[in-house]
């Protein structure tokens, strides 16, 4: 069947981790593909105010916030999937009265509960980003403690993902006991990335496959982290990255090289070039 749309997560697959920046083979095959009539897609667990160093990349659209949020070229919502407000109000709650960072992202805004906390400024890092790169700044969460209806203030904000600052395990688990009506999607041991149950990297993939016209049966996924795999599974075609763990490895069609050693050009001259 023919290709005729990919989906490309970015961190470890578009751009290197290590260097932070996108090889230039994955900038000449991305644009190869686009030459060929292919339509392509960034979906990321990323904000896209977090998007300001991609550069040389075009898109189609954007699959930002792990699936929760779906946006056109022109910037033009196609989906939102926002988070149960119980959810986000004793999860934020419980990181105010215990002073812990805690982010919440909405489709223009990004709350913060410790701004300056260096796990949100190594989050950032992670993606080889500072403070003053996030197109629009940082806003303060309200203080929920101290509402009458810390529900209602939630529900205001229109969350859809927040990222919480715990390992995997026990603190997690506790953590999530909280958020009955979401569900983690984590990349990296430094920080978690919550979603709602009806959100994922699939779902973004759905999203756009109705909006473009095309079946995810001719869409290709590619990706490393474990938050990719919903997608890897769903596409007519998974890819996962040589830098990606085994879990993902084990859900992919098709395993390519490390990106720093081409792998993505590699996968695009294979199966589209």
């Amino acid at each position: 069947m023919k290709i005729k749309a990919i989906f490309f997560d970015i961190d470890g697959t578009l751009i290197s981790i290590r260097h932070h920046r996108i090889p230039e083979s994955t900038l000449a095959a991305v644009e190869a593909v686009r030459q060929a009539g292919v339509l392509t897609f960034l979906c990321t667990s990323r904000a896209r105010q977090f998007l300001s160093n991609i550069p040389g990349i075009d898109y189609d659209g954007l699959v930002c916030l792990t699936g929760a949020h779906c946006i056109d070229k022109q910037g033009r919502n196609l989906s939102c999937v926002e988070m149960n407000a119980r959810d986000i109000a004793a999860s934020v709650i419980d990181a105010q009265r215990f002073r812990k960072p805690f982010i919440g992202l909405a489709s223009d805004r990004i709350y913060v509960t410790e701004p300056n906390h260096p796990a949100v400024l190594n989050a950032l890092a992670t993606g080889g980003l500072k403070v003053e790169d996030v197109s629009g700044g940082f806003l303060q969460f309200p203080d929920l403690t101290a509402s009458r209806d810390p529900e209602d203030v939630a529900a205001s904000l229109g969350i859809l993902q927040v990222t919480a600052f715990f390992p995997s395990g026990p603190m997690e688990d506790k953590a999530m006991a909280l958020m009955p009506h979401s569900h983690t999607e984590r990349w990296t041991e430094a920080f978690v990335d919550i979603i709602s149950n009806d959100a994922s990297k699939a779902v973004g993939l759905d999203v756009m496959a109705g909006h473009f016209g095309f079946s995810v049966k001719e869409a290709m996924a590619i990706g490393d982290g474990a938050n990719d795999i919903p997608m890897i599974r769903h596409a007519g075609i998974g890819i996962a990255m040589g830098n990606a763990s085994p879990k993902v490895k084990d859900a992919a069609d098709f395993v390519t090289g490390d990106v720093d050693e081409g792998g993505l050009a590699a996968a695009l001259e294979k199966f589209i070039l």
